[in-house]
């Protein structure tokens, strides 16, 4: 009976746990904004997130593949293990973002704040970094401070 009622509770908390994501899904999609949302393992490849609000965001592992993320407000977002491939993040607020082991391969991440972001493990070949802020940046190549004077 016990080992019953606990299958039972594991059933509902991840039902509710996938409705969730489906609700901040639709409400994404609906209102171009979604502070502190769960959208892991959510396909947003190709999607037009311009300026979006995501700050706070739970998009581990999420498919953002050519994603159009252009003055996104991702700060302190979870993108841990995210493909962002081909991803538009000009001008993206990542200030203090988890980006461990994204995928930003061939990423436009030109005019980005990266200040106090994880890029640890990240792949970022042919990733654009022209003008980028890195101040307290964990990077594949460590700690990288050089653009300190330009973090706002």
């Amino acid at each position: 009976m016990r080992i019953l009622a606990i299958v039972v509770t594991m059933l509902l908390v991840a039902t509710n746990a996938g409705a969730s994501n489906e609700i901040h899904l639709k409400k994404l999609k609906a209102l171009h904004a979604c502070e502190k949302c769960d959208l892991r393992w959510a396909n947003l490849s190709g999607a037009n997130l311009l300026g979006a609000n995501l700050k706070g965001a739970n998009l581990q592992k999420a498919d953002l593949r050519g994603a159009n993320l252009k003055n996104a407000d991702l700060r302190e977002a979870d993108l841990g293990g995210a493909n962002l491939k081909s991803a538009n993040l000009k001008d993206a607020n990542l200030r203090g973002a988890n980006l461990k082991g994204a995928w930003l391969t061939g990423a436009n991440l030109k005019e980005a704040d990266l200040s106090q972001a994880n890029l640890s493990g990240a792949k970022m070949k042919n990733a654009n970094l022209k003008g980028a802020i890195f101040c307290k940046t964990k990077t594949p190549w460590g700690v990288d401070n050089s653009g300190c004077k330009k973090a706002k």
